[in-house]
């Protein structure tokens, strides 16, 4: 197996994508997006979006894994960017550099791949767009198009920061290190102690600037039963399918988080009242309708919803009743 090269500029490669927050964020839906688009256009099973790390590759948003990174020595994407040019294996079972890598003899059983360096400044690539197929396939003209229009989104996306205030500013305060503990491996989701510490400077926020603030519990009575009714195999896969709709409904300045399997929690700060309610609408739909992995079925999640809001605490009431709330709601 040929290991990942290290470009030679990857001090200042890791510089560039740790000051942007590249690495070690939470999911967003604006990247969620463009993986969705890359796997239905180019007719895969598994699409990325990865950031090179020093030592892995971590998904910024992934279509068809249940796994939020893998080393980066035996990563396809870390070849992308020390080539620094797009990187098409039509079968790793004929190329003597890939055919014995762990991710071809084992999980994911990566048969097929084309990945286009992201950069974020000239000669800077943090990672790739990638698409991947357990079969061997030739891509053509037309998926090398659509490949590099989404990565250029994708670029786009990674340039910007476009996360709420109170998750930016969390961001700010933890190390690459304190971030990735504060993310849920599975969806991408803050967890419980991410989720925390994003609820403190909210509370906070919201009573120095006498705007408004709710938490909105989410979860799924009898999953386990729905899951076997519905001839559900892999739980896993419909937990993140889920996490990707809850995104979707997400307001702009709203925060998700799994506190546990089958419960998530959305922290939604407005400027009003009137406004939280208009936030809170889309985000409280009670079904969540998931397109099952491997098939054309679609199963609809009953949400149990519960909204927590600031406005109804004592004035006095800091960030840890809100949170009693939010967990009264857990099953």
């Amino acid at each position: 197996m040929l290991a990942a090269p290290v470009p030679e500029n990857d001090a200042q490669r890791l510089a560039a994508l740790r000051g942007s927050f590249c690495a070690y964020a939470p999911r967003e839906e604006r990247f969620d997006r463009i993986t969705r688009t890359a796997k239905r256009l180019l007719h895969v099973p598994i699409s990325v979006i990865s950031i090179v790390e020093q030592d892995e590759q971590w998904f910024r948003s992934v279509q068809g894994l249940e796994v939020d990174h893998t080393p980066r020595d035996v990563s396809f994407c870390g070849h992308a960017i020390a080539l620094n040019r797009p990187l098409c294996i039509p079968d790793t079972w004929d190329d003597p550099d890939f055919r014995d890598n762990p991710l071809v003899t084992g999980a994911p059983g990566i048969r097929s791949y084309l990945g286009w360096p992201l950069y974020i400044a000239p000669g800077m690539a943090v990672g790739s767009l990638c698409v991947i197929d357990t079969m061997p396939r030739q891509f053509g003209p037309e998926d090398f198009e659509a490949l590099a229009d989404l990565a250029a989104m994708a670029e786009a996306e990674l340039r910007i920061s476009a996360m709420s205030d109170i998750q930016n500013r969390l961001m700010l305060r933890l190390s690459a290190l304190e971030r990735k503990g504060a993310l849920d491996p599975l969806t991408g989701c803050w967890n419980i102690r991410g989720f925390r510490d994003l609820l403190a400077i909210g509370v906070e926020d919201a009573r120095s600037r006498g705007t408004d603030l709710a938490i909105c519990s989410m979860r799924i009575d009898d999953f386990d039963a729905l899951a076997t009714a519905a001839g559900v195999t892999n739980a896993d896969a419909v937990t993140l399918m889920l996490a990707q709709v809850l995104r979707q409904r997400l307001p702009h300045r709203g925060a998700l988080a799994r506190l546990g399997p089958t419960h998530f929690c959305a922290l939604v700060p407005a400027q009003s009242p009137m406004e939280l309610e208009n936030e809170l609408g889309k985000l409280t739909f009670p079904k969540a309708t998931i397109n099952l992995p491997d098939s054309k079925i679609s199963i609809e999640l009953p949400l149990a919803i519960k909204i927590s809001w600031l406005a109804e605490m004592d004035p006095k009431a800091g960030p840890e009743a809100l949170w009693a709330q939010a967990l009264s709601a857990k099953g």
